[in-house]
């Protein structure tokens, strides 16, 4: 956190807790007297006024002692990376349904990170929390320095005469600062109630309306050959083939959904916003959602020990399943939470578990959920103790299958690593030397902590020797060397706007990446670079777009893969620039041989086995006498692919869409 010296925090902050308790005690309730008492003696200090030459979102430019006087004013100093400020915002939200008139709550985006000062950034962030009332972008930090401010998130509440009569330093007491703007407005009521002009353009009408919004996380199930999508944003998860057509909705309970996975017959889901983790059964025509853990109030428990449905959790981000049978003297399957509400790893017992370390052999029983690593600090602190080590909003895990837990650590911009069965914690890359420091992000290649990260919020491995970190903040896709702790950027790949949630497919090669703030979800081949957007439509709507389709069939011990090309009606192939399909064959991921075939003709190819890889380069002209070139990449895997099994056949289509 940024620590400021001067101003109101040297007196006001430090009396708010003292004041709050003191005014509302155990009971919530407070006498008049006492609030009208304070906003007496309290009213002293003049509001310092909003920075003139300030962009906003939700409204125009704003005055305290113009627009907003005769009126409360709340200011809601955040960053939309925090999750104590996510925290706070329900609250908000309630209260301004009660205090429809007189009061207005303007956030002040004083950002953490250097994305967070962009403008169209924060206008995303404000779509994605629904937050509908005005917000100031204070990118150079004018409102938090003069105001003293020394933490996200700070309530800073005026009276209509422009006065400051409280602040509140974190999201702990926001409840009573709710019930103090309440009783206030009782009892010494504003005198202007008129509504407050919004802007022509508000977040919600300013970000793109999409069958997506704001996908969170991805998931891809290999033996199902699907997707399954956290749509967080319109509270659901959607499963998918790898084409994008939509084969389930599941909407039932969720509150911006984020981690994803599929154990057995089940999708177990962060329903975050509800602080719990849920299932489902996959294949359930109606939606039978049970609680795996947490109540669905907010939990400040840094220890747990209950059974998860008897337990209060905060803001589950991620998951990842660990089968202990692979890790030595140790049994069961444990299913591991990042906790990003506390800073913490907590696991949940999906079977009956034993965890052998140090000579001392652990139980858990069924059903019980726990603190696995983290102190609760929010700090860059390794530790080969579980319980003295810090994270800071954990918000991606991946498992090696091995010995590796690895996590994306937000707020630490790190990627740290957490050894089995000891659960030590230890640095991959990013952050800096000194744990206290949350700010040693940017945005390099290197090694271990020389190189630098922005915010990075999902992860996968891609083998025992190799990571794949989405570098949110910093819009890229970084690949890690798990030994050698090298990071290196993945070039020709500059699509993507605060990408969060990765998944592998290794028997395609592709990555799925959750590009958030654009609403989509893109394939990408590790090796090629190459990326298409995957477009989630509905079955049958794709009958007008530009497909490409390809036939794999089988006689008897060959198999062959014919390959034709369909264009929309407006669209036709440039003969001056002739199209091209190669073909790359794959036996035991080694290359076999390479074929490079005329798109306008029907082309055969013989497989022998293992995979083939389809780069399809598109030349093609529009009615309207447009030209374009477009690249698409497609790799097939004929052996381990469960789902294409099934097709070998030659009445079967395998469609490749071409966008």
């Amino acid at each position: 956190m940024d620590h400021h010296q001067g101003g109101y925090h040297n007196t006001l902050p430090s009396k708010t807790k003292t004041l709050l308790h003191e005014l509302y005690g155990d009971t919530g309730t407070a006498s008049d007297e006492k609030i009208t008492g304070h906003l007496t003696t309290a009213a002293t200090s003049t509001a310092p006024e909003f920075p003139a030459d300030s962009e906003w979102v939700n409204s125009q430019p704003l005055t305290i002692h113009g627009s907003l006087s005769g009126r409360y004013v709340l200011l809601d100093f955040f960053t939309y990376c925090c999750i104590n400020c996510m925290h706070i915002l329900p609250a908000l939200h309630q209260l301004e349904q009660e205090v429809t008139e007189g009061l207005v709550v303007v956030g002040v985006h004083s950002g953490k990170f250097s994305n967070e000062k962009n403008s169209d950034n924060i206008l995303n962030a404000v779509a994605r929390y629904k937050i509908t009332h005005p917000v100031i972008n204070d990118q150079n930090y004018e409102m938090w320095n003069n105001y003293s401010i020394i933490c996200w998130p700070t309530l800073v509440l005026i009276n209509p005469a422009g006065k400051v009569v409280l602040i509140s330093i974190g999201e702990s007491d926001v409840d009573k600062v709710c019930r103090f703007v309440k009783d206030s407005v009782r009892l010494a009521p504003p005198s202007n109630f008129d509504a407050v002009p919004l802007a022509p353009k508000s977040a919600e009408e300013s970000v793109s309306k999409r069958v997506l919004s704001f996908p969170g996380k991805v998931y891809y199930h290999g033996d199902s050959n699907t997707l399954f999508i956290s749509d967080s944003s319109n509270n659901r998860v959607i499963r998918t083939n790898c084409l994008g057509e939509l084969l389930t909705c599941y909407r039932s309970t969720l509150d911006s959904p984020q981690g994803l996975l599929v154990h057995g017959d089940y999708l177990y889901v962060c329903d975050t916003n509800h602080h719990r983790v849920m299932r489902v059964k996959v294949d359930q025509v109606m939606e039978e959602w049970e609680v795996v853990c947490g109540t669905g109030h907010q939990g400040h428990d840094l220890e747990g020990g209950k059974q998860g449905i008897e337990q209060d959790i905060s803001s589950p981000w991620d998951l990842e399943l660990i089968n202990l049978t692979n890790v030595p003297e140790c049994e069961g399957e444990l299913l591991i939470i990042a906790m990003a509400g506390t800073h913490q790893l907590w696991g949940y017992a999906l079977t009956d578990v034993s965890i052998k370390h140090r000579g001392q052999v652990v139980h858990h029983e069924l059903g019980k959920v726990w603190r696995l690593a983290g102190s609760g600090d929010e700090a860059n602190k390794n530790n080969s103790y579980p319980h003295k080590a810090s994270f800071a909003q954990p918000s991606g895990l991946s498992y090696d299958g091995g010995k590796f837990l690895y996590v994306a650590d937000s707020e630490s911009s790190t990627v740290r690593c957490v050894e089995l069965p000891s659960f030590s914690v230890k640095n991959v890359a990013g952050g800096g030397l000194d744990p206290s420091d949350l700010f040693a992000y940017g945005d390099a290649d290197g090694k271990g902590t020389a190189a630098k990260l922005q915010h990075p919020i999902g992860i996968t491995v891609l083998d025992d020797q190799r990571l794949l970190v989405a570098d949110s903040y910093n819009h890229k896709l970084k690949q890690i060397q798990t030994k050698s702790r090298i990071v290196t950027t993945c070039t020709n790949l500059d699509v993507f706007s605060e990408p969060s949630g990765l998944s592998y497919d290794k028997y395609t090669g592709r990555v799925y990446v959750a590009d958030t703030n654009n609403h989509v979800i893109r394939a990408v081949h590790v090796t090629s670079g190459c990326q298409e957007e995957v477009r989630v439509v509905d079955k049958g709507a794709r009958a007008t777009r530009p497909t490409g389709v390809s036939w794999v069939s089988r006689q008897e011990d060959t198999t062959s893969l014919a390959l034709s090309l369909h264009l929309a009606p407006d669209r036709k192939l440039n003969n001056s620039a002739p199209s091209k399909i190669q073909v790359t064959l794959f036996v035991d991921d080694k290359k076999e041989e390479e074929e490079v075939g005329v798109v306008d003709a029907m082309a055969t190819v013989p497989v022998k086995g293992g995979a083939v890889e389809l780069l399809f380069t598109l030349y093609s002209c529009s009615d309207d006498g447009a030209c374009y070139m477009d690249k698409y990449l497609h790799r097939i895997n004929l052996v381990q692919d469960s789902g294409l099994r099934e097709l070998l056949n030659p009445t079967q289509p395998i469609p490749i869409y071409l966008e």
